[in-house]
């Protein structure tokens, strides 16, 4: 016989024996298998919980933090006086420019920095360029702002048409 068919041979006898023992090793008695059973349905029952006063997934720092880079995350009420609240909305309608001016003095950039040439502010932990894109929420509507321009002391939004240049402070 040829050494390479024996070798082949003794590969595949070799692969059955193993298949075989895993298969075995596998299979549970009834007995260990419905204690395996029960203690799943144990662990995958629901429990009753007594409410939380305090929601530990939205902490009141993480409210301020959202509130202090103007947007106001929903099912959150941002505590007075850290910048999130705006008063109450207007009586009569607004023009777009009323509420771009609105929504930009709302925000409260972070920084500026140039970074391979290109200047960038921050709000918060979100870095916008030129041309970039902001979605803020403000009076419980969203808005898609686009950063016009930056230079080391102004920015320039823009809402639709309308264009408004603010202050980094």
């Amino acid at each position: 016989m040829n050494m390479a068919y024996l070798r082949i041979t003794f590969a595949v006898l070799l692969l059955q024996g193993s298949l075989a023992l895993a298969a075995e090793a596998t299979v549970l008695n009834p007995v260990k298998r419905q204690a395996a059973l029960e203690r799943g349905k144990a662990l995958v029952a629901p429990k009753e919980m007594a409410p939380v006063a305090v929601d530990p997934f939205h902490p009141q720092a993480f409210a301020e933090a959202v509130a202090g880079a103007g947007r106001v995350s929903a099912g959150t009420n941002p505590p007075p006086g850290t910048g999130g609240d705006t008063g109450s909305p207007p009586a009569g309608p607004r023009t777009e420019r009323d509420l771009l001016q609105a929504i930009a003095k709302s925000l409260k950039p972070s920084g500026y920095i140039v970074l391979g040439g290109q200047p960038s502010i921050s709000f918060g932990q979100k870095r916008v360029k030129p041309g970039g894109i902001l979605t803020i929420t403000f009076e419980g509507n969203q808005y898609t702002l686009e950063v016009v321009s930056i230079d080391r002391t102004n920015f320039t939004l823009r809402l639709n048409r309308e264009e408004f240049t603010r202050t980094i402070k």
